[in-house]
């Protein structure tokens, strides 16, 4: 079990990017390498690394998918434009407890250009599940899930549309880093969670790849990040049960594998195991494959040398909130910092770091 030793790696400068973005900030992410996309109860908004701060909406409906992988769009769905879809009868509310499945309704896409500020709807999908990975990293192509009966027609630019093969409950797809095709964790309808990957175009396949028959992982499969070509990262989890002085607690953990997609299969090889010390984590990985990750409730962000087999502390400090990850060049790392508003109300600092 590797994870928190320390190389003795010291933390470079950080740089302040925004002060007191608010209380409420529930998701911020890249945008290209040089603006931060933040959601909160300001609404929907870019800022850049000097903290000049661009509205894109004030609408809290409007939720943040992602950007392009160059920073000239933001992509949204707006949540107020959810409906059934077309020529389907709306199911009792009841029925929607606890499903995976989708259940006929659909949403809207809208897509804010950064250069002149135009927003244009682009895209109608299912509104199960709820996916960042739109735009594939080529930019060329759209991932847009399962088929429905809603149709829209893109204006210019377009991106070319692609839509699963069969009929996956699936959760967090995310394009493979050669735009061939998508990876998810795809439910069943007891929620059992398997991987599925599809290859899109003339040779494509689809197949869905389950842990103990055609996967030999440990633990039930978290999320995968693309890292080159067809490899990409898997994430698995393994809860147990500890007794310690307050009584029975539950912790999990953690194993990461590199998958390579090799002819209509997967090879997966584990690199690294993990317990931390607190309960939970959040990641991302380098192209060089090293993995940043922060485990809650720890005043250090780390990071995994697979070269080196050893882990070091690059954030530290008092007041460290959440990480939020790697800008796609994998050169910087934004990150958050609270601290008392008038000794009374908590906010949050957004700060970045280059670490290669």
């Amino acid at each position: 079990t590797q994870g928190r030793e320390d190389t003795g790696a010291k933390t470079k400068k950080e740089r302040l990017v925004a002060r007191d973005i608010g209380f409420a900030v529930s998701r911020v992410r890249w945008c290209g390498n040089d603006r931060l996309l933040v959601y909160g109860e300001k609404g929907l908004r870019l800022v850049d690394l000097k903290g000049q701060w661009t509205v894109v909406s004030t609408k809290i409906s409007d939720y943040p998918l992602n950007c392009t992988r160059d920073g000239k769009w933001v992509l949204y769905v707006d949540r107020k434009s959810w409906r059934i879809d077309r020529g389907r009868i709306e199911p009792p509310d009841e029925e929607l407890e606890g499903e995976v499945m989708w259940q006929g309704y659909v949403e809207d896409l809208y897509r804010y250009e950064v250069a002149t500020g135009k927003v244009e709807k682009f895209a109608t999908r299912r509104d199960r599940p709820e996916f960042a990975d739109v735009v594939s990293p080529d930019g060329a192509k759209a991932f847009l899930g399962g088929r429905h009966d809603t149709p829209f027609k893109m204006p210019e630019p377009k991106w070319e549309e692609r839509w699963l093969e069969n009929e996956w409950a699936h959760r967090e797809p995310i394009w493979l880093a050669d735009s061939s095709g998508i990876v998810a964790v795809v439910l069943d309808e007891r929620s059992n969670a398997s991987l599925g990957v599809e290859i899109f175009g003339d040779n494509g396949w689809s197949r869905v790849f389950i842990p103990g028959l055609d996967l030999d992982i440990k633990g039930r499969l978290g999320d995968a990040v693309a890292i080159k070509d067809k490899t990409f990262f898997l994430l698995t989890v393994e809860p147990y049960s500890e007794l310690t002085m307050g009584g029975l607690m539950v912790r999990s953990r953690y194993y990461f594998y590199t998958c390579d997609i090799e002819q209509g299969g997967l090879d997966c090889k584990e690199i690294l195991e993990f317990d931390p010390k607190f309960t939970g984590i959040s990641y991302a990985v380098l192209p060089d494959g090293d993995i940043v990750y922060r485990e809650s409730d720890d005043c250090c962000i780390r990071r995994f040398s697979q070269s080196l087999g050893k882990t070091g502390c690059i954030v530290d400090g008092a007041g460290l909130g959440g990480f939020y990850g790697l800008s796609p060049d994998g050169t910087r790392i934004v990150y958050q910092r609270y601290w008392k508003k008038n000794n009374k109300d908590t906010s949050y600092d957004l700060y970045i770091m280059e670490i290669n």
